[in-house]
Order: C-alpha cells, then sequence, then structure tokens
C-alpha cells in the first residue's frame, strides 16, 4: 500500500475506474480511491472515526479492527485496545498495533494527519455522506478497501440498501394520522440544532414529522426560527433536557408546556450505520408509544403492541372466530391432520444424502463476516437442506448466520449461528435433518 493520507469526498459520490468496477472476483485489488491505490486486503484497520466504526460493524469486518478511538464506544468493539481520542490520536499506541490501514474523519486537524503521514502510515478519510444514496457509496467504498472492489463493495452496498430497508419498514409500523407533527433535535439549551439537509435530520421524516430546523438559516436568526415553529417534540443530547426546561427562552414553547422533550445521545445522529436505525427506533417508541419495537426484528411489533394499536381488528377476528362453524373447523382440522400424515411420511423415506463438496478439518471455523470460497459450499449445502435460498458469495453475513442457526436448532445443536466442526460435520452427512 502507499504510504499516503487522502480524504475522499464519497459523499459527494466518486467516480471509479470502469476496470476497477468490471473487475472479476479474482481481481479484486488494487482498489483506487482518489490518490490512494490500496494494493491489498487490510488484515489490521485502527478506526478512529465513530462513524466509520458503525460501518465497519455492520458490515462485519469487526475481526480486523485492532485499534479504535476513545469516541468509537459501539459494544461490538468495546473489548478492543484504544489509541486515545479520533481529533488527537496516541501515536505510540497506534504505531504498536502496526495498523494496514487507519480510518478517520475528514475534520482531523492537519497536524495530526501530518504526523501519521511522516510515521509512514496509510490514513484514509471520509466526509459524512450528505444523502441515503451518499450512505450508499459510503459503505461501497469502505467495504472496496476492506474485501476489494467486487466483494467488499457488494458487501458495503448491500448493507447500505438493508440498513434504508429498515428504516422503511419501521415507518410502514407508525399510524397513519392528518395531523401534521413537529419535531427538531438540539444539542444544547443554546438552540444549535440538527438541520433537516442531513440523513439524520431526514430521520424525522420515516416520524411522519417534520423537522423544523431547516438548513440554510442563519445562526442569529435560528433561535427565532425555532421559536416560530414550536415544536410538539424536541430531542435533545444528554444533559441537555433539564436545561431547556428550567430555561426562560424555551418556558413558552409546546414540547416544555407538554413535557414532551426527551433525550437522545447525540452519537446515534453522527453516525452513518447502525445507529440511524437505533435511533429512529428510539423516536418510534417515544412518540408512538402504542408501537413497542420488537427488540429481535425492528421491523415488527411485538404482540403486546399489536393487541394495544388493535383492538378493534383483534376483537373482529375473535367475533368472526366464535361465529365459524363447527363442522367447517372439524372438518379443517381433519384435513390438516391428514395432511401433516402424509408430508411426515413423505419425509421420513426422504433421504438426505451426504455432500463431500468440502473437506472439513477439526480447526474449521466460520463465523459472521468470514469470506471464503468454502463458506459458498456451507451456502450450498444449505439451501440442498432448505435453509438457505440467497446468492453464494462466500460472505458469512445475516442471512447465512440465521440459516445456520436454524440448521442447528432443527438437528438438536447449541445454536450460535457459527460454523464449528461438529455443526460442519453434521450439515454435509447423511444425517443431517433438513428444513420442515
Amino acid at each position: 500500500m502507499f504510504k499516503k493520507i487522502v480524504a475522499l469526498a464519497l459523499a459527494a459520490g466518486m467516480v471509479l475506474s470502469a476496470a476497477a468496477c468490471n473487475s472479476s472476483r479474482s481481481e479484486e485489488y488494487p482498489v483506487k480511491l482518489a490518490n490512494i491505490t490500496i494494493s491489498k486486503a487490510p488484515d489490521r484497520v485502527i478506526v478512529l472515526s465513530d462513524s466509520i466504526a458503525d460501518i465497519l460493524v455492520s458490515c462485519g469486518f469487526i475481526k480486523k479492527i485492532e485499534g479504535r478511538s476513545d469516541e468509537c464506544t459501539q459494544e461490538e468493539i468495546s473489548g478492543v485496545k484504544t489509541v486515545g481520542s479520533k481529533l488527537k490520536p496516541d501515536l505510540e499506541k497506534i504505531s504498536a498495533l502496526s495498523p494496514d490501514v487507519i480510518f478517520a474523519d475528514s475534520d482531523m486537524p492537519k497536524e495530526q494527519l501530518t504526523k501519521l503521514n511522516e510515521s509512514g502510515f496509510t490514513v484514509i478519510t471520509f466526509v459524512p455522506a450528505t444523502s441515503m444514496s451518499g450512505i450508499s457509496d459510503l459503505f461501497g467504498n469502505i467495504g472496496a478497501v476492506m474485501a476489494g472492489e467486487t466483494t467488499g463493495r457488494e458487501i458495503g452496498e448491500e448493507r447500505a440498501e438493508t440498513l434504508s430497508v429498515t428504516m422503511d419498514d419501521l415507518q410502514r409500523l407508525i399510524p397513519e394520522s392528518k395531523v401534521l407533527v413537529t419535531a427538531c433535535y438540539l444539542y444544547d439549551e443554546k438552540g444549535t440544532s440538527l438541520k433537516d439537509d442531513t440523513p439524520s435530520g431526514k430521520l424525522f421524516e420515516y416520524l411522519n414529522a417534520v423537522n423544523v430546523c431547516k438548513a440554510g438559516v442563519a445562526d442569529d436568526e435560528a433561535f427565532n426560527a425555532l421559536k416560530l415553529a414550536n415544536p410538539q417534540y424536541i430531542f435533545c443530547d444528554i444533559g441537555v433536557k433539564d436545561k431547556i426546561m428550567k430555561s426562560e427562552l424555551f418556558k413558552d414553547f409546546s414540547a416544555v408546556k407538554n413535557k414532551q422533550v426527551y433525550e437522545l445521545s447525540s452519537e446515534l445522529f453522527s453516525r452513518q450505520g447502525n445507529s440511524l436505525v437505533e435511533a429512529l427506533t428510539d423516536m418510534i417508541e417515544i412518540m408512538y408509544p402504542s408501537v413497542s419495537i420488537n427488540p429481535e426484528d425492528p421491523t415488527k411489533r411485538t404482540e403486546s403492541s399489536k393487541a394495544e394499536t388493535s383492538k378493534a381488528e383483534t376483537s373482529k377476528a375473535e367475533t368472526s372466530k366464535a361465529e365459524t362453524s363447527k363442522a367447517e373447523t372439524s372438518k379443517a382440522e381433519t384435513s390438516k391432520a391428514e395432511t401433516s400424515k402424509a408430508e411426515t411420511s413423505k419425509a421420513t423415506t426422504s433421504k438426505v444424502k451426504a455432500d463431500t463438496s468440502l473437506k472439513i478439518t477439526k480447526d474449521m471455523f466460520f463465523e459472521f463476516g468470514d469470506i471464503k470460497d468454502d463458506i459458498k459450499k456451507v451456502q450450498n449445502r444449505l439451501e440442498a437442506l432448505g435453509y438457505f435460498n440467497e446468492e453464494k458469495s462466500g460472505y458469512y453475513g445475516e442471512v447465512t448466520q440465521k440459516a445456520v442457526k436454524a440448521f442447528q436448532k432443527a438437528n438438536k445443536l447449541t445454536q450460535s449461528g457459527n460454523c464449528d466442526y461438529k455443526t460442519l460435520t453434521l450439515m454435509f452427512s447423511a444425517k443431517a435433518k433438513a428444513a420442515g
């Protein structure tokens, strides 16, 4: 890798060479970004930017993170060594970890960048995305650095698409209303706000609400504009709520009078990975308490929430059920039993054939984030057994992990989601139990 420093304006969208974009999987590197060339996949990475750390975690590159700044507080990398603050990292600690690549924010002081440059490190800085399409570019470029122009970029863009789809699904959980809801996010009691022209600022649109803090308003006019808009909900940084509630400046605000001021960490709004979904989920549960998000799947309501928000529908369904003819119910149950019996008989007589495509060794182990050709064989086997129905990319992502868990559950193994020796041995044997 060339030992250079580069600021990548990824949010604006960067055109890569056609040769790189059309490269085959066997030609993942070099990856060219602006005036830097990454010649091979980095094995050791230090991440100073908490937003980029969010993306690396989302894309499954956790195992390659050897160091992090104090601001990178994601639970998934809490055990990784720290190297000081993101704007003034400890050079000695960084040197001790011998990173192949260092990820940083674009606002890192020039003095610190120069020191890292003179020490011979490859530092890549990123400008925050200004739109959801920009986030896709950001994910794609980070993925390309980590795992290659084709595979890595696909991983990044797919994860960004999953992020976008999840937020769309969350929006659909919100009850429809013709009443306009107004809201804002404040960083301090002076009225410094999250503007509506950023991905985080646009989260309010997913809440079916209007972010009253508009971009382009001069700083000296911002508070008056906020006061005129008089938001119904005020979200603010940790430690700011009490100051707002006691402030003479905010005493006439509807949100203050109605005690609808809520604290959420500003970290959720500065990061552009999984934290966006976390922020949206938290705001939905605050503004729409009847919509309780399922912690295992944020796109689905919990059963209690469904009961609270759909009493009329539930009552109607129960009435309909009571009116159902006993004779028809009995007939349906009999038919179901006969069908189940036939299917059970068919499953019993169907034999699973052993698969010898993967040479399994005792030290073989696959887990979330891995990228290997052998994982394609695992995905093919899971598909043959009925647990997997996606492209066989060789990337051990969430879909593969869920498929492995389903296989482990059906075959009475520990549901770790990882492919250890015991799981692989049974999976590729004739004793493997197929889905269903």
